[in-house]
């Protein structure tokens, strides 16, 4: 079985096109989706009925979240509130409606989905140091759990100790952390969209970087009359 773990779309179909793609060369058999499908990109409501159709476990973004109220939060930038507003305009009501129903987080053996942290995921809070992360641990019920919000892949492990069922014997164990990176706008300065493959077989995480068609899905963002530093940061990976 492999799982194909992605995120942080934010309305960049160029990206999300690219990674499903290597998705099905990889041969992943159950795609997860870390939420944030909309904001900064030209094509938000085409995202989401992209992941839509895939009728794979999504889990609630804070752009996925704002974006179904009146108005963008002040806390926000205004680059960001801008292209908020932009997804707002795009999209339908009904699709609102099912941004709105998405759930916080998704467990099932041996996977928990998160996009930000498993302590308060409504706070929208970042994972990006080993204090945060032993602190989203403790929440922490499976053996690996899958971020995204930083926009930057990462992993963390955690060792810690099981009583077996003899109460002389214990024995060692770990969980780990991995933020999977952003498709969409990566910021960690490789502008290649992100995303995890996870092979059941071999026990391995893989965080893939993928090339896509940059130039296009920045020139949308200039004819839908978004800032141009968005455009422009796509190529930064920032």
């Amino acid at each position: 079985m492999k799982y194909g773990i992605f995120g942080d779309i934010h309305g960049n179909l160029e990206a999300l096109e690219a990674v499903l793609a290597d998705m099905e060369e990889q041969g992943v058999t159950h795609p997860l989706c870390l939420g944030d499908l909309v904001g900064y990109g030209a094509n938000p409501a085409e995202c989401l009925e992209v992941v839509r159709a895939m009728g794979c476990p999504i889990v609630r973004g804070n752009h996925d979240d704002l974006v179904t109220l009146a108005k963008s939060p002040s806390s926000f930038s205004e680059v960001a509130r801008i292209s908020l507003d932009f997804a707002r305009r795009q999209l339908s009501p009904a699709q609102l409606n099912f941004l709105r129903r998405l759930p916080m987080s998704w467990s099932e053996d041996p996977i928990t989905l998160v996009h930000a942290t498993l302590d308060g995921p409504e706070s929208w809070g970042y994972i990006s140091t080993r204090l945060e992360a032993q602190t989203c641990f403790l929440y922490q019920k499976t053996p690996l759990c899958f971020v995204g919000h930083t926009h930057r892949p990462c992993a963390f492990a955690l060792e810690f100790r099981q009583v077996d069922v003899h109460p002389d014997r214990s024995k060692i164990g770990r969980k780990f952390l991995f933020n999977v990176g952003s498709v969409g706008q990566p910021r960690d300065g490789d502008w290649r969209a992100g995303y995890a493959v996870y092979d059941t077989l071999r026990q391995l995480v893989d965080l893939r970087r993928i090339n896509y068609n940059l130039e296009k899905a920045s020139l949308k963002i200039l004819k839908a009359g978004l800032p141009e530093s968005l455009a422009k940061r796509l190529s930064k990976g920032e």
